[in-house]
């Protein structure tokens, strides 16, 4: 799993905040493929959720064949503001798996409920993908705090 020690405390501060990323795979032809995600840092590990879909099976999804034929992925999380002062990003590489059922799944999970009240009612059924961070790269506008 990532050693999140790459990233300084501030950086671990901004991901923690962040309530939405943007999860980036591609096919084997190297076709794009970007949706926002639910997240959370857990046990060092950058886990994402995919909860219930109206399109019925989860093996349906984009993002999980994409990860099948092809697991190098990115993730990003940002900061927009109309004060620019305030922009941030800090976006992680990788390789993207989806989970087995299991007690790492299920730790993901119970992370993910602690960070979205939402999930408290609606279940978290869906794989899990984890995504093992080769390299972390960001930009921030200044050094305020968030």
């Amino acid at each position: 799993m990532q050693d999140f020690r790459m990233l300084s405390e501030r950086e671990g501060r901004f991901l923690a905040s962040r309530r939405v990323g943007h999860l980036a795979t591609a096919d084997a032809r190297g076709t794009p493929h970007l949706v926002p995600v639910c997240f959370v840092v857990s046990d060092g590990a950058l886990y994402i959720t995919i909860d219930q879909k109206p399109k019925g099976d989860f093996r349906a999804l984009k993002r999980l064949r994409n990860i099948a034929e092809n697991p190098i992925a990115a993730f990003v999380v940002d900061r927009w503001d109309e004060d620019w002062s305030r922009l941030a990003w800090l976006q992680a590489r990788g390789r993207a798996h989806a989970l087995p059922e299991g007690p790492e799944t299920d730790r993901a999970r119970a992370a993910l409920r602690d960070k979205y009240p939402q999930y408290q009612s609606t279940p978290l059924q869906g794989p899990v993908i984890r995504l093992d961070v080769e390299d972390w790269v960001g930009w921030d506008a200044n050094t305020a705090d968030d």
